[in-house]
């Protein structure tokens, strides 16, 4: 008890000490009052207080008043002792008590603290002075050293501060002493903890493992003690690339977090752990370290396994992209040259018309015509012709690559638009383009030379539009065929052999029927990729025409009929997602740009087929037979192509019969009555009566569509592919819910057992509260796989079913 109290005397003196240190070093600094200062401030301020008031007095000497006033403030005042009034010639001309022995000027210099001295000022002159005399704060210097107020503080704090730290002191250290552990405690609480946990020496050898390390590795714990923890079976690679964290933080003395280690257990397989070490001791004076491992075995598999799976689901969704991506090409770019189309250069050359039109800048127009290749194609093949029209397209295409913009623009003709180029640049680029084509040289056959014939114009000659710009140049082209081919020539408006010439190669190339079904089934493959909905309605409009066209067409127009019915929506090929996929109905304004979707049908197929009638067909379809303010350019009557007649009644026959998302399908009776109420205003009342005279016969198979709808619920389950991998690369559970439960819906209605469990699988998955991504990914992957098989299956019955009808039709 003694040693105690005498170590517990010692730390409360040191505490004191410091404590004392600070408050007389804050004296020191100025950071804690000065009661003399405060109290000889105030005492100057109260003696100016008493002699400014005293000044009227004095002025008017009233010194009985002034006596009898000052005597009352010595009076009320315990340390006020005396005050007196002295003139500026020294004489004290009032006084209380003792003043002037109290004063007593002539002894020499007063101490400051107990004297004070106030100017009065009369009239702007000094009068005199009053003197205040006061008390003093003690007898001698020990005296006024005990009453001044941080001696006092210091002294109360010494004395209560060893008193309080003492008693503090004596309790803690019998705290203390009452509390120590021997290792075996610290051993049973560290075997509490659920990480693995060693306790290492400077040099790295094991001076404690708890019990859950050795669960982990597989070794009692007394087996690992004194052993050095690099000697486990640690995998060489991840020791390689880092090192041992416990020795950094020895080494270093920092603390080490996060770093993945994996050992190799006795009976082959391998844990991984994440590795804490942090270092024991002092600076300079480290003693060894602590260590804890977590075990993310599991973790880390889950993790391996999400990476493969959404590996899987981004390469789907890859192939997506690129299908998409292939997609915009058919839209933009001219199968065979690779040049755009003329959809995609009139988009482009609006905006370069625009922007010409605004900068007062040169366009410049370039027609090219390969001389003579019909004869090309009937002495050497078609194979032949497709070759030369590469070549031609390369050529153009090298020579305008840094400044121009190509167009196959129809059969053998090639539109080039040159921004920033007058005519006279123009018309050299145009020799280097024609001297370049006849520098073509085939492998096969060798001998075949090609010449071009090229027309020129630029904005200069006053075209209103882009397409009278092209016309122009059109209109040279045919100048340099009428003199001879093989030239360029530039625009003149004095040229007026061009209409005829322009009418004879049309009637031209008006009697050719050139439609290559593998070109046909390329574009339904594409629009059925896009939408399976749509592709489907197309397959069912060309059966009907086909059915339909039976005693009014020979075998060649029902084919270009049937083929008109198969691409007669190629448009919505250019239309956007939103709207074309929109499962409901569409706003006014996703109409207009749905109602696009004709004239880009007509642009592909008028580049992609050198057939007019087809073109003709496409273009006119959707002509009201008694007409319509809604598109007054378009005939009407008789002068609408008998084929585009037909074709509108079975495209709108199939569209009331077809169930919709929003809406079900008509019955048969209910689609003919309407197309009979509508007859001499929409449709031609003869062809309708025809047409429900042939459909009639076949109305098990047309009448509601039954069998085609059953079929396209089972192409709409594809279509749902793309979003559904897009949920699950965002991990967007709501979506993948949302995208199941469509699949769901459409594969019980077909009765794809398969593809609807797993996906009401997903659904309910997908609702619990402990779903994992990885559960998701694996069910979600099987799915997709599932519905990618049932969508390419059905489109390639669909597509062969198609082609051989249509083939033994055109036979």
């Amino acid at each position: 008890m003694g040693k105690r109290l005498l170590a517990s005397l010692r730390v409360a003196f040191s505490l004191v000490c410091v404590g004392a240190s600070l408050i007389l070093g804050a004296q020191w600094f100025g950071y804690m009052p000065d009661a003399e200062a405060i109290q000889s401030s105030a005492r100057q301020k109260n003696c100016e207080t008493i002699a400014i008031q005293s000044v009227r007095q004095i002025s008017e000497r009233d010194w009985v008043a002034l006596r009898s006033t000052l005597q009352a403030l010595v009076d009320r005042d315990t340390e006020l002792m005396s005050i007196g009034v002295r003139s500026e010639f020294g004489t004290l001309r009032l006084d209380t008590g003792h003043h002037e022995k109290m004063w007593n000027p002539t002894t020499g210099a007063t101490n400051a603290a107990d004297k004070a001295k106030i100017p009065i000022t009369l009239n702007h002159r000094t009068w005199g002075h009053m003197e205040f005399c006061f008390r003093q704060s003690g007898s001698n210097s020990f005296d006024r050293l005990l009453s001044n107020p941080t001696v006092q503080f210091v002294g109360f704090y010494i004395l209560a501060g060893m008193f309080a730290y003492t008693v503090f002191v004596i309790r803690m250290m019998g705290v203390f002493s009452n509390t120590q552990v021997v290792p075996d405690r610290v051993r049973q609480a560290l075997d509490t903890l659920a990480e693995g946990l060693l306790v290492l020496d400077g040099s790295g050898r094991i001076v404690l493992a708890n019990q859950a390390f050795a669960d982990l590795v597989g070794v009692e714990a007394d087996l690992l003690t004194h052993k050095r923890a690099s000697e486990l079976e640690w995998v060489a690679d991840d020791v390689a690339e880092s090192g041992y964290p416990w020795m950094h933080a020895i080494e270093k003395s920092e603390l080490q977090s996060e770093q993945m280690l994996r050992i190799t257990l006795d009976d082959g397989s391998q844990r991984i752990f994440s590795v804490n070490a942090a270092p024991l001791g002092k600076d300079r004076t480290q003693r060894g370290a602590l260590a804890t491992f977590r075990d993310v075995t599991h973790v880390e598999e889950h993790r391996a396994e999400l990476e493969r799976m959404l590996s899987l689901l981004r390469s789907s969704r890859d192939e997506i992209e690129r299908k998409n991506r292939a997609l915009e090409i058919l839209a933009t770019q001219d199968s065979l040259t690779g040049c755009l189309n003329r959809r995609a250069f009139f988009e482009k050359f609006d905006s370069i018309w625009m922007q010409a039109k605004a900068n007062d800048s040169a366009l410049a127009c370039i027609m090219v015509d390969v001389d003579h290749f019909k004869s090309v194609n009937d002495t050497y093949g078609h194979h032949t012709g497709d070759e030369v029209l590469r070549a031609v397209a390369q050529v153009i295409r090298a020579q305008n690559e840094s400044d121009g913009v190509v167009c196959r623009y129809g059969g053998e003709e090639f539109c080039v638009l040159l921004p920033d180029m007058d005519i006279e640049t123009a018309l050299i680029r145009a020799e280097k383009i024609r001297e370049a084509i006849a520098a073509i040289r085939l492998d096969d056959p060798e001998e075949l030379r090609l010449t071009a014939s090229l027309g020129v114009s630029e904005l200069r000659f006053r075209s209103h539009n882009p397409q009278e710009l092209v016309n122009q140049a059109d209109a040279c082209l045919y100048v340099a065929k009428r003199e001879g081919r093989n030239r360029s020539i530039v625009y003149n408006a004095s040229y007026s052999i061009i209409q005829d010439t322009e009418k004879i190669l049309e009637e031209d190339k008006h009697d050719r029927v050139d439609i290559p079904f593998q070109a046909v089934i390329a574009l339904v493959s594409a629009l059925s990729y896009r939408d399976t909905d749509t592709a489907e309605h197309s397959r069912r409009v060309a059966d009907l025409c086909a059915r339909a066209g039976e005693g009014i067409f020979d075998p060649a127009e029902r084919y270009i009929l049937e083929i008109a019915g198969l691409l007669h929506d190629i448009g919505k090929i250019g239309i956007p997602d939103c709207i074309l996929l929109k499962p409901g109905k569409l706003t006014p304004e996703e109409w207009e740009v749905m109602g696009r979707h004709d004239r880009i049908g007509v642009e592909i197929v008028s580049g992609s087929f050198e057939c007019l009638k087809l073109t003709e067909i496409m273009a006119n379809h959707h002509a009201f037979y008694g007409g319509h303010a809604r598109d007054p350019e378009l005939p009407i009557g008789e002068a609408i192509p008998l084929a585009a007649r037909l074709l509108s009644i079975a495209d709108s026959y199939d569209a009331m019969v077809s169930d919709r998302v929003y809406r079900p399908g008509r019955s048969h009776e209910e689609a003919v009555e309407e197309l009979r109420r509508c007859a001499g205003t929409q449709f031609d009342p003869k062809l309708v009566e025809h047409f429900i005279e042939k459909i009639s016969s076949t109305r098990a198979i047309f009448a509601t569509g039954a069998i085609a709808l059953r079929k396209q619920n089972a192409l709409a389950i594809g279509s749902h592919v793309q979003a559904l991998v897009g949920a699950v690369s965002n991990q967007d559970i709501t979506e993948l819910q949302t995208q199941a439960i469509r699949v769901a819906s459409l594969a019980n209605d077909f009765q794809l057992t398969d593809i609807a469990n797993v996906a009401v699988s997903i659904e309910q998955l997908a609702k619990t509260e402990d779903a994992t991504w990885v559960a998701l990914l694996r069910q979600s992957y099987d799915l997709v796989d599932l519905c990618r098989s049932t969508q390419s299956d059905f489109l390639k019955r669909s597509l062969e079913r198609d082609a051989e009808q249509v083939n033994s039709q055109a036979k």
